[in-house]
C-alpha cells in the first residue's frame, strides 16, 4: 500500500488539510472539477479552521459535502446561507439553505415569483390553510420591526402559468417540526441563524410539496439535512433524509447529474488504482 493509500484509508485520523492534500484525493477532486477544483479544496479547509466541530469530522464526508454544494453550483459557506456544512458526531452533514433552494427553484424559469419571510407580532391578520387566504399587514418602520418578536413564517411562490401556493407556518410548528427531523438541531445554523432555518423549512416544503421539480431541486431536498456516504454500488446516499419529503414508492427517483455521475466513477476508478478496492 502506497503513502498517499495510507493517508486516504486512515482519513479520520488526519486533519481536513491532510485528507485533501493526500495525491490521489487531490487527483479525485481535480479530475472531476478540473480548475473549480482549488476553490472547492480552500473552501473546505476554511470551514474546518473556522468550525471546531467540521475539523474533527471525517474528512471524507466533508469532502462529500463540498462535492454535492459543487455539483447542485451552490457555494458551500455557512454565512452565505445557499449550503451549509454542518458538524454531527464525527461526520459532516450537508445541509441546503433557504437561498439555495430559491436559487434552484429560479433557474427553472418556470417561478415568477418566490419568497418566504419572517413575520413579527401583530402582523398577521388572517390565515386560512384550506383556502390558502393570508392577509399579512407588515410594520412600515423597519427599525420598530426588527425589535419585534417573530410568531410565525409565510411562503409563496407563483409560477408563469399563474398557479399560486401561500403557506404559513407558526415558530412554534418550525421549532417542533426541527427537533423532530433534524439530527444537529442542537447544533450549527438551527443555533447560529435559527430564522434562515426556519425559511427553509417553510420554502423547501412549499416547492417540495407543490413547485415544480428540477434534477438539481430534487436533489437537493434528497441529500438536505443528510451524511452522504457511498452505497454498496457505488453510487452517492444520503444517511438520513427528512422523513417528511422522503420520495413514495410511485415517485421516480431523478437521474445523478452530470458531475455526480462523474464524481462517482472517477472515484471508484482512483481506489482501484491505489488498491483499496
Amino acid at each position: 500500500m502506497s503513502k498517499d493509500t495510507a493517508l486516504v484509508t486512515k482519513n479520520t485520523a488526519l486533519t481536513v488539510s491532510q485528507y485533501l492534500n493526500s495525491d490521489s484525493v487531490k487527483r479525485h477532486i481535480e479530475g472531476i472539477l478540473k480548475e473549480r477544483a482549488p476553490q472547492l479544496m480552500t473552501s473546505l479547509i476554511s470551514l474546518a479552521n473556522l468550525t471546531p466541530g467540521l475539523a474533527k469530522c471525517d474528512p471524507k464526508t466533508l469532502l462529500y459535502c463540498g462535492m454535492k454544494a459543487a455539483s447542485l453550483d451552490l457555494p458551500l459557506d455557512n454565512n452565505l446561507g445557499f449550503a451549509y456544512a454542518v458538524p454531527y458526531g464525527k461526520d459532516a452533514q450537508f445541509q441546503t439553505g433557504y437561498r439555495g433552494f430559491i436559487q434552484l427553484a429560479q433557474r427553472t424559469g418556470q417561478y415568477k415569483k418566490i419568497n418566504v419571510l419572517e413575520i413579527k407580532v401583530g402582523e398577521l391578520k388572517h390565515w386560512d390553510p384550506f383556502t390558502e387566504e393570508i392577509e399579512l399587514v407588515l410594520i412600515d418602520d423597519a427599525d420598530k420591526r426588527e425589535s419585534l418578536a417573530v410568531v410565525g413564517y409565510a411562503g409563496i411562490f407563483e409560477l408563469l402559468n399563474g398557479f399560486t401556493k401561500h403557506t404559513y407556518w407558526t415558530k412554534e410548528r418550525v421549532i417542533k417540526h426541527a427537533k423532530r427531523f433534524s439530527k444537529a438541531f442542537n447544533n450549527g445554523p438551527w443555533r447560529t441563524d435559527f430564522d434562515a432555518m426556519a425559511k427553509k423549512t417553510v420554502i423547501k416544503e412549499l416547492i417540495g410539496k407543490w413547485g415544480p421539480m428540477s434534477v438539481q431541486l430534487r436533489e437537493a431536498v434528497k441529500f438536505d439535512q443528510s451524511v452522504i456516504r457511498e452505497a454498496e454500488d457505488g453510487t452517492e446516499a444520503p444517511d438520513y433524509i427528512d422523513a417528511q419529503f422522503e420520495a413514495t414508492d410511485d415517485e421516480a427517483t431523478p437521474p445523478p447529474s452530470d458531475l455526480d455521475a462523474e464524481l462517482e466513477k472517477h472515484f471508484q476508478e482512483t481506489l482501484r488504482k491505489e488498491g483499496q478496492l
